[in-house]
């Protein structure tokens, strides 16, 4: 059982983890809700296991390599299913996605606070779209407009959530 001490350290790390290895999660399956599950299961195996972590190694790349663990025994087990990710594949996968989950992670942060500051109309738009994965003729039915106005207002909106990420990421830049 870990002290007090430990379940803070541990905490700290997984909460700058936690985010880039769910994401990797969901790249590796596809199911949303075996994802979220094997998301909560790899973070209860890296409690139990944190005793065996050597702290010289980077936390995210041994929390990577368990939650590659998980994944592998996902599609073990659902062997029925038509998406099956040979070791190597996946092994390369897990390899890459640590290098590029801390800018990764940078860009979604920021892409959360630009849609934070959309005006209501547009960042509706965006939910029913990119969320809601609706064309543009139903988001139009939606909201009382026309689909060639809603493609146009995507774009802008698009182009303007673009700019407000950039200038996140060099104000964040800026200060670290």
């Amino acid at each position: 059982m870990l002290n007090e001490q430990e379940q803070e350290r541990f905490m700290r790390l997984w909460a700058e983890s936690q985010q880039a290895v769910v994401n990797y999660i969901h790249a590796t399956v596809r199911d949303g809700a075996a994802a979220k599950d094997l998301a909560q299961d790899t973070a209860l195996v890296l409690f139990r296991r944190f005793g065996e972590y050597d702290g010289d190694r980077p936390f995210l790349a041994w929390a990577l390599g368990v939650a590659q663990h998980q994944v592998r025994g996902f599609h073990r087990d659902a062997a029925r299913s038509r998406v099956c990710f040979d070791t190597e594949l996946l092994a390369q996968f897990t390899e890459l996605w640590a290098e590029t989950a801390a800018a990764a992670t940078e860009r979604s942060s920021a892409l959360e606070i630009c849609l934070e500051r959309l005006p209501a109309r547009p960042r509706l738009m965006v939910r029913l779209r990119y969320f809601e994965e609706l064309k543009s003729e139903e988001i139009a039915r939606h909201i009382g407009s026309k689909s060639a106005a809603v493609r146009v207002a995507l774009q802008r909106i698009r182009e303007q959530l673009r700019a407000c990420v950039e200038q996140q990421l060099r104000m964040q830049r800026r200060t670290t």
